[in-house]
């Protein structure tokens, strides 16, 4: 029961490009009629936080019929969120969250195996693993991408791929999340899970927390890395 690999979700978790994505929501919703704060989006979107993007869509458009009685087609919604996030993400500075690349090394370091297991498309990803800096660090077989798996997360599909490309079990891995699909999955194939909240909001952490996570934190650089594992260790030597 120790950990072996380290699983690492990439949009938010790595690199928080969440700030494009959740402006491009808003945005599309503004382009049919639909007014959201991110607080409206908290309470109104189930699918906000971890997408995917079509159902997100679908609910600005529930949302459009249900406030104003009009009809909106999500794919216009979809299509109008994608066009605003490519648009965002020429603007923005595409960088690790904080600590990420120290507590990588770390890992690397411990001799453990590491991957990442994402929606994220492989153009995308290869945009954000590139402009991040990241892009050496991972060889394409140590990434597990939306087109390398037949469902999306919640079902565990990522998480039993980036097991299988690490050569462990998947109760062997250390996955870290910030949505709370992401962590389900995981859970449902014994995973142990960390969370990685983008917004340091109660709801947020708490949706987390529900979802399964057993530790959550905000930086990676709050993270003593070799600690974390001798706990998690310890604690699953417990069960």
């Amino acid at each position: 029961m120790t950990i072996k690999s380290v699983a690492f979700d990439l949009e938010g978790t790595v690199i928080d490009v969440e700030f494009a994505h959740h402006q491009a929501h808003i945005s599309a919703a503004k382009d049919v009629g639909v007014t959201l704060t991110v607080d409206d989006c908290f309470a109104q979107l189930p699918h906000f936080i971890g997408g995917p993007d079509e159902e997100v869509a679908k609910e600005i458009a529930g949302l459009a019929h249900q406030k104003y009685g009009t009809t909106v087609d999500f794919n216009e919604v979809l299509a109008g969120k994608r066009g605003h996030y490519e648009r965002l993400l020429t603007e923005l500075t595409i960088q690790p969250r904080e600590g990420f690349t120290g507590f990588f090394t770390a890992v690397r370091d411990m001799g453990l195996k590491y991957t990442i297991g994402s929606l994220t498309n492989e153009e995308q990803a290869r945009v954000l693993l590139t402009r991040g800096g990241l892009y050496d660090l991972f060889s394409p077989e140590q990434i597990v991408l939306r087109e390398h798996v037949q469902k999306p997360k919640p079902a565990p599909d990522v998480w039993i791929e980036t097991a299988r490309r690490a050569e462990v079990d998947t109760s062997d891995q250390l996955v870290f999340e910030d949505s709370p699909k992401g962590i389900k999955g995981a859970i449902e194939v014994g995973a142990y899970c960390v969370g990685m909240p983008v917004y340091n909001r109660a709801d947020a952490i708490a949706a987390l927390v529900t979802a399964g996570a057993r530790r959550i934190f905000h930086r990676w650089d709050e993270i003593n890395p070799q600690a974390l594992l001798d706990n998690v260790n310890r604690e699953r030597s417990y069960k």
